[in-house]
């Protein structure tokens, strides 16, 4: 664990917003060590998805093999019904999978390049992801998009649904493969960590789209706070920080230093959304500053905690996308 970021803060963000609930990595490893002997109950809810998946800590998948055998012992909640619901109706962890995006002229028919934007993307936050969609067509970036996506399961699976989850990776992996995809760019960092390490058999190779970010044609002004991907820094993509921060600046962009913290919206607004709001709060006063005019990110997640509480919490700077600021 890193040197403590913010002076009064912990890094973990669920052990500073819910300490009594909060399961340290030796406590973890001790639930681990005696799993097939114990069963879990309700009354262990609270504990063990006292989590927002920011991969701060050691033992984050052993913290999702945990809520398997929660979900496995017999055990539920109102949010987990409603995505198996929603799984079986529409793969899709919302109650649909009508993705609210139009096919801008630009996006080619046949590519063998795949922009895959992801649920929460396409039916939650349509304006992000016609920005997105926006920006790769002015880098002339070659590349098509299904006409219906399938969740990429990362909901599924750190809510303990392993069942389902796996269902998702070989779907995907099927619909990939027969439309013959050479490349995969992801919007979403969940849908890039899970296609690139743990679906086996995929014959296109995946990326972020930070990947193709560069500083665009003209110059702008503004000073800008950035929230930083867990997702991308906490799981072995590192440096992209420093690429969009670069990018800001070539474009014209004074780009203020925030310390990294979590924004909460790794888990999505589900299961514990006490502890995801309280530190969705916390987040929005470290951009409350009078000498911000933006802040912004680069991830769906992020972008739904950004537009929804920098209003809640009626910060000073606007919260705008990282691709309407680079367009």
């Amino acid at each position: 664990m890193v040197k403590e970021r913010i002076k009064g803060r912990k890094n973990y963000p669920t052990d500073e917003i819910d300490s009594i609930n909060f399961l340290s990595d030796e406590k973890v490893k001790e639930f681990m060590d005696k799993k097939d002997k114990i069963k879990f109950t309700s009354d262990d809810f609270n504990k063990l998805y006292n989590c927002v998946h920011c991969g701060e800590c050691e033992t984050e998948f052993e913290r999702i093999s945990l809520k398997e055998k929660y979900v496995n012992d017999g055990n539920t909640f109102e949010e987990i019904n409603e995505m198996r619901e929603y799984f079986d109706k529409y793969r899709s962890p919302y109650p649909s999978n009508k993705m609210r995006i139009k096919r801008i002229e630009g996006i080619s028919s046949d590519s063998d390049t795949l922009f895959f934007m992801g649920c929460l993307s396409t039916i939650r936050i349509p304006q992000y992801t016609h920005h997105a969609l926006q920006y790769l067509i002015q880098q002339e970036i070659n590349f098509t998009i299904l006409d219906t996506e399938i969740c990429c399961g990362w909901h599924l699976k750190i809510n303990g649904l392993k069942k389902e989850y796996e269902i998702c990776l070989n779907e995907n992996r099927e619909i990939f493969n027969s439309r013959k995809f050479k490349e995969i760019i992801c919007l979403c960092p969940a849908c890039y960590y899970l296609f690139k390490n743990e679906m086996k058999g995929l014959n296109a190779e995946v990326k972020y789209i930070s990947d193709f970010l560069k500083p665009s044609i003209g110059h702008k002004t503004g000073k800008v706070g950035i929230q930083h991907l867990c997702q991308l820094m906490n799981r072995g993509k590192e440096g992209v920080e420093e690429l969009i921060g670069n990018i800001l600046k070539k474009r014209g962009y004074n780009v203020v230093d925030i310390p990294h913290w979590c924004c909460g919206g790794g888990s999505g607004w589900m299961g514990r959304t006490d502890v995801i709001e309280g530190i969705a709060r916390k987040r929005m006063s470290d951009f409350d500053r009078e000498d911000l005019d933006y802040v912004t990110t680069y991830c769906p997640s992020c972008w739904w905690i950004l537009r929804r509480f920098s209003k809640k919490c009626k910060i000073h700077p606007k919260a705008v996308d990282l691709f309407e600021l680079l367009l």
